[in-house]
């Protein structure tokens, strides 16, 4: 169960229509986890999310999140990250489509996009502070006795 090598992480992260499993913490310090749709490039990802959402003001109160992106079909690939998250514009209207066709397809992401382009989202930046990655099935040997 290796590691992913930078070229695969980037290839995982930017190829085929995962989620991104967002993890905040509430007011109370409870986690609380969202599934979003994310934009990954030089390192860092972007989510945009509706400015009322539980989720954003949870990150308004506490930058610190985590988040999970993966397979659920063999064989594996998981990438876990500690990441701090902040807000990078409140009353977002930027080009986002590309995004809405990644998760949706072509005809239905152009047309969410059309739909939904003049509602202004919040961007927010997650830059990782720790990334664990592996692929495959298996055992890590260090949980061998």
């Amino acid at each position: 169960m290796p590691a992913l090598t930078e070229s695969q992480l980037q290839d995982f992260l930017t190829s085929g229509s995962h989620l991104m499993k967002l993890a905040t913490l509430t007011s109370e310090g409870w986690p609380s986890v969202n599934p979003v749709w994310y934009h990954y490039e030089d390192g860092v990802f972007l989510v945009a999310g509706r400015r009322k959402a539980a989720w954003v003001e949870n990150i308004r109160n506490d930058h610190r999140v985590s988040a999970c992106v993966d397979t659920c079909d063999s064989p594996y690939t998981r990438v876990l990250v500690e990441a701090e998250a902040v807000i990078a514009d409140d009353a977002w209207l930027g080009d986002w489509e590309s995004w809405a066709i990644r998760y949706v397809g072509q005809e239905g992401g152009h047309r969410y996009f059309e739909e939904t382009k003049a509602t202004p989202r919040t961007l927010i930046k997650i830059t990782p502070r720790k990334v664990t990655t592996w692929g495959g099935s298996g055992w890590h040997p260090r949980y061998e006795e």
